[in-house]
């Protein structure tokens, strides 16, 4: 099994999460053939449609089951919340505090998307286990991920959902695209030879066009996935304009770039970072350092396949992993400057701030050109507050990404509203009284 084939294993979809879709296979009772879904006895919280996808998946399960299964037996995990949105908050938030400590361990990305996903009412926040017996949720009929207890609470929530339900679909259809055996990674190799980088087009149509691909255009929901992984490099890119002029960035034969906090966002999206490779086509080797405690083991570097293309022309694409802080990396023999130091979705206000501290302090004193996106306006401008408290000069700030993903992602921690990777991005280089080298 390929790394990302066990990335998306661990990684539930939302209609797993919701319960109406099997756990290891992704297929809903219709398209499974039945009429309904075995419940997992100990977590009841994940589904399957049959006793061997159960067993399948249990090796990625087990774990997760039973520190679930500890924390619905503890009474006091399930106090009332009363009706009240910021109480199932702070309950969903105490009890991922519990779940790690029965762990002895921080949660994974997949399992804190898994718990602040779960099913809940749209009125009241009571989740399956605070019904009573014989009470189930109701899904919605057509995107099935949304919830009510009842139909009266349907009643109260049918007028907002329907505002909402048509983007739900399309989350779930963009999802649906992500995990195909060959999810759509980037554009193909080709592209107009009479226009060059910098600048980049103006936007993703004529950035497809460029590319010679406007037939991805023709399917929205292709092209929203398409767009969620490579925003990822086309923010690189952006970035880099930002930082250097069209003569520097031409003469960069051997290009390294930091990826700071880097997750599961980043290694499932590894493949697309070629496309730097195929804008900047000067370029002959790519160093991704990969840095960030989700990291699976330290890894000095490992060579990443290259299209045909940069195949013929002997470039070369080169990872290294380390599962560390960045101001731990910047320490260690391993280190080597980069021309860029990127963190996609840092949420440094709010998760972590003091973890990030030394990094930022790391990344100001060496005078490293940095880009850091957010997933909201509000975060973004928290945290150019943060980074100019710890002294940054902010070259950019809280901008609206127009490279960010199009590909719409619910909020787990509040009803109805949705997100996007890298919608607003934040330069930085260096403190305020240092001046740029």
């Amino acid at each position: 099994m390929t790394t990302r084939e066990e990335e998306l294993k661990k990684r539930k979809t939302y209609l797993q999460i919701a319960g109406t879709a099997c756990s290891n296979c992704h297929k809903t009772c219709k398209e499974a053939g039945v009429t309904s879904l075995l419940r997992c006895a100990r977590c009841r919280m994940f589904h399957y449609c049959s006793k061997e996808c159960q067993k399948a998946d249990f090796q990625f399960h087990k774990t997760f089951c039973s520190a679930i299964e500890e924390v619905n037996n503890t009474e006091e995990a399930w106090y009332s919340c009363k009706g009240a949105e910021s109480e199932w908050n702070k309950r969903k938030i105490y009890q991922m505090q519990l779940l790690s400590y029965v762990l002895d361990r921080e949660l994974t990305d997949y399992e804190r998307h898994a718990w602040l996903n779960q099913p809940k009412c749209q009125i009241c926040f009571k989740c399956p286990r605070d019904l009573k017996k014989l009470m189930t949720l109701v899904p919605c009929p057509n995107c099935q991920v949304v919830f009510c207890c009842s139909s009266d609470h349907w009643e109260k929530h049918r007028s907002k959902h329907n505002d909402l339900c048509a983007t739900y679909q399309i989350m779930l259809e963009c999802e649906k695209i992500r995990y195909l055996p060959d999810q759509p990674l980037w554009a193909p190799e080709e592209y107009d030879e009479n226009k060059s980088y910098p600048p980049l087009p103006k936007d993703w149509n004529e950035y497809f066009k460029w590319r010679k691909a406007s037939h991805v255009l023709q399917h929205d929901s292709y092209c929203r996935v398409i767009t969620n992984t490579l925003s990822l490099p086309l923010t690189i890119l952006a970035a880099l304009k930002r930082f250097y002029d069209r003569d520097q960035l031409h003469s960069i034969n051997d290009m390294v770039i930091h990826l700071a906090g880097a997750n599961q966002y980043e290694l499932l999206a590894l493949m697309a970072f070629e496309e730097i490779m195929h804008v900047l086509t000067n370029i002959k080797s790519l160093q991704l350092v990969m840095v960030g405690l989700e990291m699976f083991s330290k890894n000095n570097g490992f060579p990443l396949q290259c299209c045909p293309r940069c195949t013929e022309e002997n470039r070369k694409r080169i990872c290294s992993m380390y599962p560390m802080t960045y101001h731990d990396f910047a320490t260690s023999l391993d280190y080597n400057k980069p021309h860029l130091v990127v963190g996609f979705n840092t949420g440094l206000y709010e998760d972590d701030t003091e973890l990030w501290k030394p990094t930022i302090d790391c990344l100001l004193d060496k005078n490293l050109p940095c880009s850091f996106t957010s997933y909201s306006k509000k975060e973004a401008i928290e945290d150019v507050k943060i980074l100019k408290k710890w002294g940054a000069k902010i070259l950019t700030g809280s901008k609206e990404n127009k490279w960010r993903s199009n590909m719409p992602l619910a909020e787990p921690q509040e009803v109805d509203k949705f997100y996007y990777n890298n919608y607003y991005i934040t330069l930085f280089q260096g403190k305020v009284n240092k001046e740029k080298n």
